[in-house]
């Protein structure tokens, strides 16, 4: 501690001078290593970036046409299905129908008991044609 105190403070304005360069000189040295490192890193990454950007886009490419090849072949079933929905729908509507006459030839229709609301989505206009 004693000889720290005597470099510092017997000969303040050299020896400070003295550190403040060393320092500064220490610290730019340090700082061009770690700035070039950093520096050769984005250079290698930049180098890379158009081949991984083209294999990106390729393999993006090639998964949207397996998802378009996908939805295609799916597309008759779901064709099919929605057709198969909307004839039970239709068989539905014409027994509730069927069910709605009879009563109604005998008196006994009550309109608000009907579940043809629910299979039209609220559409009633149906029952009072």
């Amino acid at each position: 501690a004693g000889t720290f105190y005597d470099t510092i403070f017997n000969h303040p304005k050299d020896n400070v001078n003295k550190e403040i360069k060393s320092f500064v000189r220490e610290f730019e040295s340090n700082r061009n290593n770690r700035e070039y490192g950093n520096l050769e890193k984005c250079i290698v990454l930049a180098q890379g970036a158009p081949d991984k950007f083209s294999n990106g886009t390729f393999h993006f490419d090639k998964k949207l046409n397996d998802v378009k090849e996908k939805l295609n072949n799916a597309k008759p079933t779901f064709m099919s299905l929605l057709e198969e929905l909307e004839m039970l729908k239709q068989q539905k509507l014409i027994k509730e129908y069927r069910t709605m006459i009879e009563e109604a030839l005998r008196g006994v229709y009550d309109p608000s008991a009907s579940v043809t609301s629910n299979i039209t989505s609220g559409s009633s206009s149906k029952h009072n044609d």
